[in-house]
């Protein structure tokens, strides 16, 4: 049997478990998303502020938005100095965001190893069967990466799928180009991203199930 066929076949079973992890994935993907789409809306919105003040916007109105601000705040700041204020308070936002994305993102990406453990483990007699019929440790190896590498790939298709549509949702509300929320590289990264990761965490379970003596497999019952 083809290992390529034997990874397709093997993510048909234990649906149930599949598909909370596929869920899992798909929820850290949507959550990435808006978190970093968040991060590229405040970039750009920094972007057009300095053009705005560096000459391109009106000054009467820089002066006018700066006055208002030292007014509330009770300071006394130069419309230059504001924006630096500004920048820095937002730029440390975007990093906030980023990192609260990439942790929730991970969380959900190493379940892979949680999943694939278990579903291995279930199927010990099967890996010993399929060692006495020929198959490699290398073999076996890379069908399990490859099955770990399809979930991470369902959930994150999925993930972007959602995430698309809920932020088109979001920039029509709020008037803005989708492009600008969730640009097409942002789409090709995240699901090359999660797809390669899922594979590296596959091999970590497929490394021990392949270790195992033939025989210990198969006198598993």
């Amino acid at each position: 049997m083809d290992i390529y066929k034997l990874s397709l076949k093997n993510l048909r079973r234990n649906k149930l478990r599949n598909s909370f992890a596929i869920l899992r994935i798909t929820l850290g993907v949507v959550i990435l998303l808006f978190l970093v789409s968040s991060g590229l809306g405040l970039n750009t919105f920094l972007k057009q502020a300095n053009s705005f003040t560096n000459g391109n916007g009106s000054q009467s109105i820089v002066t006018s938005i700066t006055d208002q601000v030292n007014s509330m705040l009770g300071t006394n700041l130069t419309h230059s100095v504001l924006v630096t204020k500004i920048q820095v308070l937002i730029n440390n936002l975007v990093y906030i965001l980023d990192g609260i994305a990439s942790l929730v993102f991970l969380v959900g990406i190493l379940d892979i190893i949680n999943t694939m453990g278990f579903n291995l483990n279930e199927r010990k007699r099967e890996i010993g069967i399929l060692k006495t019929l020929g198959f490699s440790k290398t073999q076996l190896i890379i069908s399990l990466s490859l099955e770990a590498g399809l979930l991470g790939l369902l959930g994150s298709v999925a993930g972007v799928i959602i995430g698309s549509l809920g932020l088109t949702m979001l920039a029509n509300i709020i008037g803005i180009p989708i492009s600008i929320l969730i640009p097409l590289w942002l789409i090709i990264v995240v699901i090359t991203i999660t797809t390669i990761l899922s594979m590296i965490l596959g091999l970590f379970p497929a490394w021990f199930a392949s270790e195992r003596h033939v025989v210990e497999a198969l006198n598993n019952e």
